[in-house]
């Protein structure tokens, strides 16, 4: 990783860092930022999938989805954005695949580029997968 990214990366954790948890259930969760690209406009998160943290139909609860991809996408917004605040305005989940606990997970954030209302995408991947296919059902 070339010193850019790094210093970029090293921006991307102090921002997340200063969320208060009591807004933000994500803020308490075990994370670890991989990867981070201001030139890419892109981040990468992984988190460890506990038993907790999958529902009865074997999947990654949609509730942590949703906060993940709140989370972390609004810390990336911020982060390209000149450290502006950040809010989710709107959120789809699609259906995750069967997972088991223990599986790391990458969560890969992009930014647009260039527009006055800024958005991202988090695509959830299996850490393992090197086609890096998102964890959806078929």
């Amino acid at each position: 990783m070339d010193a850019q990214c790094n210093e970029f990366k090293q921006h991307v954790i102090a921002l997340a860092s200063a969320k208060k948890s009591h807004y933000y259930y994500t803020a308490e969760l075990p994370t670890t930022v991989t990867h981070a690209s201001k030139l890419r406009r892109t981040i990468t998160v992984q988190i460890t999938i506990t038993p907790s943290e999958i529902t009865s139909s074997g999947c990654i609860d949609e509730g942590l989805i949703s906060t993940v991809a709140d989370y972390w996408t609004s810390t990336l917004i911020s982060a390209v954005h000149e450290d502006r605040p950040a809010v989710t305005t709107s959120l789809t989940v699609q259906a995750p695949k069967v997972i088991a606990p223990g599986t790391k997970v990458d969560v890969v954030c992009l930014a647009s580029e260039g527009l006055e209302m800024p958005y991202a995408s988090a695509r959830f991947v299996d850490a393992a997968d090197a086609n890096r296919k998102t964890l959806k059902g078929d």
